[in-house]
């Protein structure tokens, strides 16, 4: 898991961004913590005032702020557990009451006392906000949300000392800290969902795979083999037959289906769509990527090159395609066992217009920067060599 920055505030985890504001997993648990530690540090807070209730100037403001502090621990208690205090008025409200009540101090206490000798009516459940800020807001906020608190300290004590100074570090680091963990820990459990997630789409395809095998790929296998056996319009057939079985085997395979950088495809996985029974094609283990429009004209150069196999080949003939990454190329080797090529048939083609050569084949490569070479001996078939840069765009070699 990449740390992205405590520093940053999780905009996208505003109220109204993605959802109504309500927490759940991870960042549920931890708004349940918060509340706890409310109604642990009320408790605290509770216990000094009935204590030195004697020794405050204005005891009934003291216990005004303790009631004040039931209260919004109630609130916090209540809209937090089930997750709906991941609000930013809420938490808002809830920080400024919190100085508020601080700077109340003044107004309970004695001088001496606010001036060193006690802690705030609110000592460390004031720690509380900067706590829900860093929840909601992550990290940076959390340090100012501690910041504020301190500053409601510095007030009441008209500038500050060392335990002053020490309970501002505490609430500033608390913030921080707290904002820091909640982000990574909602991160990791995103990320924990989204591999859950692909376990299960690997699962499913691993089922379809095999639902298809034993279902539709044998029936077109058997519709290709009868029907190469029967001959005449039902050999037609068993050539779409062989063509389909072997694109939907590509496609159910795992390389056609691995995930692909954005703007990229894996030739490779594209050249296997071109088995049948007369078309072996052999490629690399590992994925060969090239840009979409590159793969597009790759495999529609390619497959010009096994149509002419069969087009003029002779019925019995059989191509072989072979795939090669050179690093920064590309080739792709269309060969065939037919009877090939009288020297000068591809120029006389070409006067004749048919162009299927010259423009599928060449004019494509050559729009992408590469090359392409034609070799044939009478009686000893065609290879066909197509060679594109492996980082071409046709955008961009235009």
């Amino acid at each position: 898991m990449t740390d992205r920055g405590w520093w940053r505030v999780p905009w996208h985890r505003l109220p109204g961004a993605v959802g109504p504001g309500v927490a759940t997993g991870v960042l549920l648990s931890l708004w349940r913590a918060a509340a706890v530690f409310r109604i642990a540090a009320l408790a605290f807070c509770g216990y000094l005032i009935l204590r030195w209730r004697d020794l405050y100037a204005e005891p009934a403001v003291a216990f005004g702020v303790g009631a004040a502090m039931v209260l919004v621990t109630g609130a916090v208690v209540l809209v937090a557990w089930p997750g709906r205090a991941h609000r930013l008025g809420f938490v808002l409200a809830d920080t400024i009451a919190c100085a508020g009540l601080t700077i109340l101090t003044r107004l309970a206490q004695q001088p001496s006392q606010y001036h060193g000798s006690m802690p705030t009516l609110t000592s460390i459940w004031a720690a509380g906000p900067a706590i829900e800020v860093g929840l909601l807001l992550g990290g940076a906020a959390g340090v100012l949300a501690g910041l504020l608190q301190l500053g409601a300290s510095v007030l009441v004590r008209e500038g500050y000392d060392g335990r002053t100074l020490a309970n501002g570090v505490l609430l500033v680091l608390v913030g921080g800290v707290v904002g820091y963990l909640a982000t990574a820990a909602v991160r990791a459990e995103q990320e924990r969902a989204e591999a859950a997630a692909e376990r299960a789409r690997l699962a499913e395809r691993d089922r379809l795979t095999r639902s298809i095998h034993d279902g539709v790929l044998q029936v077109l296998g058997l519709v290709h083999r009868r029907g190469a056996a029967a001959g005449g319009e039902w050999a037609d057939l068993a050539r779409e037959a062989a063509a389909s079985e072997a694109a939907l085997r590509a496609l159910i395979t795992s390389q056609a289906l691995a995930p692909t950088p954005a703007g990229q495809r894996n030739v490779a996985a594209d050249l296997v769509t071109l088995r049948s029974a007369r078309v072996t094609v052999s490629v690399p283990d590992a994925p060969v990527m090239l840009a979409g429009q590159v793969a597009d004209e790759v495999l529609a150069a390619t497959r010009e090159a096994v149509r002419n196999v069969e087009r003029h080949a002779g019925a019995g003939a059989t191509a072989w395609v072979f795939l090669e990454d050179l690093g920064d190329q590309v080739a792709v080797t269309v060969r065939d066992d037919g009877g090939g090529l009288r020297p000068g048939r591809l120029d006389e083609a070409a006067a004749e217009g048919r162009v299927g050569v010259a423009e599928s084949i060449r004019g494509r490569v050559a729009e992408l920067g590469g090359r392409v070479r034609i070799s044939s001996v009478p009686g000893e078939g065609t290879e066909v060599d197509i060679v594109v840069p492996a980082g071409t765009s046709r955008g961009a070699a235009r």
